[in-house]
């Protein structure tokens, strides 16, 4: 692990990672996200955006692992066909 330190809406957090790069580019992610949210409603405060941005990227997350999910079936409906015909 190593240390790494990322600023997000101007507030510098040390963290420790095995992907410093990774970390720093997650970091900047959210950092643009609230930054946007910041621009289009500037009377929430930090705890507000960071909330807003956790439940949006939550919403991500659900969509993304029903989508693998329905990939993962049809995957399989797939291989069984390709059985059938071999």
């Amino acid at each position: 692990m190593q240390s790494v330190e990322v600023e997000i809406f101007g507030r510098r957090f040390r963290l420790r990672s095995d992907d410093p790069l990774r970390t720093k580019r997650v970091a900047d992610e959210i950092n643009r996200q609230i930054a946007e949210l910041n621009d289009s409603d500037d009377n929430l405060d930090f705890t507000k955006l960071l909330l807003l941005i956790c439940l949006q990227l939550q919403e991500q997350v659900f969509t993304l692992s029903d989508k693998n999910l329905e990939i993962g079936s049809e995957l399989d409906r797939l291989n069984q066909m390709i059985s059938k015909i071999i």
